[in-house]
């Protein structure tokens, strides 16, 4: 009985030196979450997407969200769906991340620009671009190239409603946006002015159709969208994230900015009296229930 006693102990022993509760690193990591958007509708893709970061995979939700847990160092997500499979590259996963909006399409397009120091129109190399999910870095010219940016030709006025963001260290963030279709499969971004964070007088954004759109009763208004039209044709659209905030460039003319979200009233706000570029025209609006 003495030694069936010892080898009992001694098994229950090499269990645990064995990790019989943990299975060898299943857990922890950090959370990557984000926002997957259609260039062909501007809202959530349906069917649902299915984003895949490292092994594991999560369905989008009604809203085009995910949140996927990552191991550290992790810099890829794939995001499969009835149009060609995109991928979206990322500095390393090191904390709970939010990749924000995540674009694809039917189509595919090669986006350049040139980033320039507002009060010198130098070149500036090392700006982190971000557009529609994609990352880039300028060069020492101050350009960049991003490729395999999510597109679609029948629905371009979703594409040139995507805001950009070019920033750097010592600057001011300068958002930017499309305004012409593609010329061979290549979009040729404005030229971006970057503003140093000492400069007194900052250029304006891109955007002189602009504000904010809240909820009465409160909430967040990320998912409503926001189309311009002119004439009863479309010309611009986005997708309000959680910033709730919109913003458009356009040439002077007149308009009608068209605001949706499941679940409230629509709203129209007119655009008149537009006829020079330097004019900028800020609407707030309030969706009601």
């Amino acid at each position: 009985m003495k030694s069936f006693a010892m080898f009992a102990l001694l098994l229950s022993l090499l269990a645990v030196g064995c990790g019989g509760g943990g299975g060898g690193g299943g857990g922890g990591g950090f959370t990557v979450s984000g926002r997957v958007l259609s260039a062909s509708t501007g809202g959530a893709p349906d069917p649902a997407a299915t984003v895949t970061i490292g092994s594991r995979s999560k369905k989008t939700d009604a809203d085009g969200l995910f949140a996927i847990k990552a191991s550290s160092g992790t810099t890829t997500a794939t995001v499969s769906s009835d149009f060609p499979t995109f991928t979206f590259t990322f500095p390393p996963i090191t904390q709970n991340t939010d990749l924000g909006d995540l674009w694809i399409g039917p189509e595919a397009v090669t986006v350049v620009g040139t980033v320039v120091d507002s009060t010198n129109q130098m070149p500036v190399s090392g700006v982190s671009i971000v557009f529609a999910g994609k990352r880039g870095t300028t060069d020492a010219n101050g350009t960049f190239t991003l490729q395999e940016v999510a597109y679609d030709s029948a629905a371009d006025f979703i594409f040139f409603g995507i805001i950009g963001t070019a920033s750097k260290s010592g600057y001011l963030p300068s958002p930017f946006s499309a305004d012409t279709p593609p010329n061979n499969g290549i979009v040729t971004i404005p030229i971006i002015q970057l503003s140093p964070q000492s400069d007194s007088n900052p250029p304006p954004p891109p955007g002189n159709l602009y504000g904010t759109v809240t909820l009465q009763g409160g909430g967040n208004s990320s998912g409503t969208v926001v189309t311009v039209f002119q004439g009863g044709v479309p010309k611009r659209q986005l997708t309000v994230g959680n910033d709730q905030k919109y913003s458009f460039w356009v040439p002077p003319a007149d308009y009608t900015i068209h605001f949706h979200l499941n679940g409230y009233q629509d709203q129209d706000v007119l655009i008149t009296g537009f006829t020079s570029p330097d004019q900028n025209f800020r609407n707030d609006v309030v969706l009601v229930p």
